[in-house]
């Protein structure tokens, strides 16, 4: 079943965020939790078989760590000055 769904990514889906930790995880292997979001969003989107789009479902859990969302939070570093 994961082969053949590896092979339609591999042939139909877009190279984005996701892509390969889809695969991965499909293939059995272990995510970070940034991997796991970032797969589960690639899936969720349909491969991003439309585009590398924000999906723009604020109800989702994950929505605020979308690769594509413009207003994703992102990690701050401890540097001085910030």
């Amino acid at each position: 079943m994961n082969k053949k769904i590896i092979a339609e990514i591999k042939r139909y889906g877009k190279t984005a965020r996701g892509r390969q930790e889809m695969i991965k995880h499909l293939e059995g292997e272990r995510l970070t939790l940034k991997q796991a979001v970032n797969a589960r969003c690639y899936d969720c989107m349909g491969f991003y078989s439309d585009g590398k789009l924000n999906c723009n479902m604020p109800r989702c859990p994950l929505h605020r760590f979308m690769a594509y969302n413009e207003n994703r939070l992102k990690r701050k570093d401890n540097q001085t000055g910030q």
